[in-house]
């Protein structure tokens, strides 16, 4: 067995892969570090809540985004509790049939290579990656594994805390972008004028991504000639999917788990 982690801004992910010849993912969990629960857990805090009772993995493969403390932190408790040090996914120029646009290979996030490996393996044609997390990425990445760049732009949550935090008449007590219990359920949301604030913001937010995807979907089919499947990831995906799939001209498929897919590759090639 071995240990996938995804450690976003706000989140980690993990999954045990199996490697039974196939190799394939099992008890893929989600935790929130940045909300109420765990934010002020450390990361060998929750390791030792949710880890200690496993056996021994035979290796931890980690994509990470965030501070070397928790690296540090990861490598410690591993060290301590199964005598291994865990391995850090660092993007390269070429590798597993992709070739990353990037001048500085390694300036490409982990999670955003891992996410575009996946996508390549699972669907060998023109695709959007689109992660809709605490920034909004999307990653073009052609039929035979040349990435083709990409966007970032702050993601729907950011966006609301700025608007929020930036204007004296913006008053709201809880934002909509950070209402867990909204985004789980992964409510279609009325992209009509708005008639409060509240559905101003929420609205305006929305559209604002939506129309960065399916702008740079169509200049993309524009330059390639060949339509861009748009595959959704991230904590905010399940808001997007749904006014993203009515349009007919765009295909749309939603992966809540497109980077630990892409470290399941590296744990099939090297730890079989």
């Amino acid at each position: 067995m071995i240990l996938l982690l995804d450690i976003g801004n706000t989140r980690i992910k993990w999954a045990r892969f199996i490697s039974d010849g196939e190799g394939k993912l099992e008890q893929a969990e989600l935790l929130d570090v940045g909300g109420d629960d765990h934010a002020e857990y450390t990361l060998e805090q929750m390791a030792a809540l949710y880890w200690s009772g496993w056996p021994q993995p035979k290796q931890v493969i980690v994509s990470t985004v965030i501070t070397n403390d928790y690296w540090r932190q990861l490598q410690s408790w591993c060290r301590q509790h199964w005598q291994l040090s865990p391995v850090r996914v660092i993007p390269v120029a070429e590798g597993f049939g992709m070739h990353n646009a990037y001048l500085s290979a390694d300036e490409l996030g982990s999670d955003r290579w891992l996410a575009m490996l996946a996508a390549h393996h699972l669907l060998h044609r023109e695709t959007c990656v689109v992660d809709v997390g605490t920034a909004i990425t999307l990653d073009f990445l052609h039929a035979d594994g040349r990435h083709l760049g990409g966007y970032i732009i702050p993601g729907l949550q950011l966006m609301e805390q700025s608007l929020i935090q930036g204007t004296d008449a913006i008053q709201l007590s809880a934002g909509t972008f950070s209402n867990k219990t909204e985004l789980a359920t992964g409510r279609d949301i009325n992209l009509l004028p708005g008639i409060s604030t509240t559905e101003c913001i929420e609205r305006g937010l929305m559209l604002a991504a939506i129309g960065l995807i399916k702008e740079s979907c169509k200049k993309m089919q524009d330059r390639m000639g060949k339509p861009f499947l748009c595959l959704l990831t991230g904590g905010h995906a399940k808001l997007l999917a749904p006014p993203l799939g009515a349009d007919p001209a765009l295909g749309v498929q939603l992966e809540p788990n497109l980077v630990l897919l892409g470290l399941a590759q590296i744990a099939g090639k090297y730890y079989q």
